[in-house]
């Protein structure tokens, strides 16, 4: 753990600790708030800046396990950042998906999913049972979970 990890929890333990004597002097308790604030930015801005460093440096992908985790980020760090180096890493482009074709990729519950011209479906088991369910491209991230296709499935 970093040394300003560190520090935010050490700044939690001692707000808690300030809070529990309940002392009128809330002079110390206001410190100790103010410099976990500032903590907790600098922390977000040095995980932001190693985001889009990892996105910049990443290597064309060679096969699913290759492709990262879609980070939640800014709109402007995803459309200027992610997007596009997901896109000259090998993901496909949604301009460049076929209505009706199997895709081989990643999101957090299938590695492959058909491409229904808006949205991707895919075969989805929960509690026993399989059901359809869609997703979305990585260009049309909702906030949730999106699929990043790297090429169709080959028909048998």
């Amino acid at each position: 753990m970093d040394k300003n990890r560190q520090r935010l929890l050490e700044l939690v333990k001692q707000i808690s600790e300030e809070k529990k004597k309940n002392l009128d002097n809330n002079e110390v308790l206001e410190i100790l708030t103010t410099e976990y604030e500032i903590l907790k930015k600098h922390i977000k801005e040095q995980q932001k800046r190693e985001i889009i460093k990892g996105f910049k440096t990443m290597k064309p992908f060679k096969n699913i396990s290759d492709i990262p985790s879609v980070p939640v980020v800014d709109e402007k760090t995803y459309n200027e950042i992610i997007i596009p180096n997901l896109i000259r890493c090998g993901a496909v482009p949604k301009k460049d998906l076929i209505v009706g074709k199997t895709y081989i990729g990643d999101c957090r519950n299938a590695t492959e999913a058909i491409w229904k011209g808006n949205v991707f479906t895919y075969k989805r088991y929960k509690f026993g049972t399989y059901f359809d369910e869609d997703i979305n491209h990585f260009e049309d991230d909702n906030g949730y979970d999106v699929f990043v296709p790297i090429r169709f499935k080959e028909e048998n």
